[in-house]
């Protein structure tokens, strides 16, 4: 709830400022028309041009890395999910009542990843960055360390087991990946980038507005489309990069962990 306030005070506040600089930026446009008794502004399109094209390819490459980390938690939603599979299987590798305690163990642990996205969640305003339940992430912890031991416990250096590097290295795989989509859902771009693009897109709001006073009447229809525009893809980029926040999310990819687990269920 946070994040979405958050994300449409900001679209609300550029929208509502790039309409005022359009419209200020007309009213100097016609006062610099009156000054200079002149029916064009020759070399200021080549200004105009030139900050339109930046704003432009900020914002093209910005919702080009957005659209890439939203793909890339996709992606690592599904590399959990076979890793955990593998690494059930290679347990199964152990006889008897060891490999049942060791995978009873890790359905545990994924039962906890999955209840952890499951849960809802908050924003900081502060760190700009989603925040997870601790009881929780303490709980995964604790799942996992139980199965690491418990494996490490069954390959003593001393009494070699065939399957104890293949459980071993599936194992460090799981957690490892677990570790990426942690990251991943902490990786932004820095702060720089979202002050440029709003600063930017006021400036050409304005130069757009001094743009407009060569026509006689005001256009409510281009100014409003023009904001609109602009305040519409500040928060679609906003948006693509907390996808468990916004209205374009990843939930529905976590359906691979969730199958994981039950085909994990079906076999004990």
């Amino acid at each position: 709830m946070i994040f979405s306030l958050f994300a449409l005070a900001i679209t609300a506040a550029f929208f509502a400022s790039s309409l005022i600089l359009l419209n200020y930026g007309r009213q100097l446009g016609l006062r610099y028309r009156q000054q200079q008794a002149a029916e064009s502004m020759a070399g200021l399109p080549a200004v105009e041009g030139a900050v339109f094209a930046l704003v432009g390819l900020l914002i093209a490459f910005t919702v080009s890395g957005a659209l890439h980390r939203f793909d890339e938690r996709r992606q690592l939603v599904i590399q959990e999910a076979n890793a955990v599979s593998t690494a059930y299987d290679r347990l199964d590798l152990f006889e008897g009542e060891v490999a049942r305690n060791l995978q009873k163990r890790l359905k545990e642990y994924v039962s906890a990843r999955i209840e952890l996205y499951r849960m809802p969640h908050d924003f900081s305003l502060w760190d700009g960055a989603e925040v997870w339940s601790q009881e929780q992430q303490n709980k995964i912890q604790a799942f996992k360390t139980e199965v690491w031991k418990a494996t490490v416990a069954v390959c003593p250096p001393t009494n070699f087991h065939p399957a104890c590097p293949l459980a071993v290295s599936a194992l460090g795989n799981v957690f490892d990946i677990a570790r990426l989509r942690a990251g991943a859902a902490e990786k932004h771009p820095p702060h720089i980038v979202y002050v440029m693009l709003f600063g930017l897109g006021l400036g050409g709001s304005l130069l757009a507005g001094f743009g407009m006073a060569a026509a006689k009447a005001r256009s409510w229809i281009h100014m409003v489309g023009f904001a609109a525009t602009l305040a519409a893809t500040l928060y679609v980029i906003t948006d693509l990069e907390f996808p468990r926040l916004g209205l374009v999310r990843i939930d529905d990819f976590d359906h691979f962990l969730v199958d994981a687990y039950e085909q994990m269920r079906v076999r004990e």
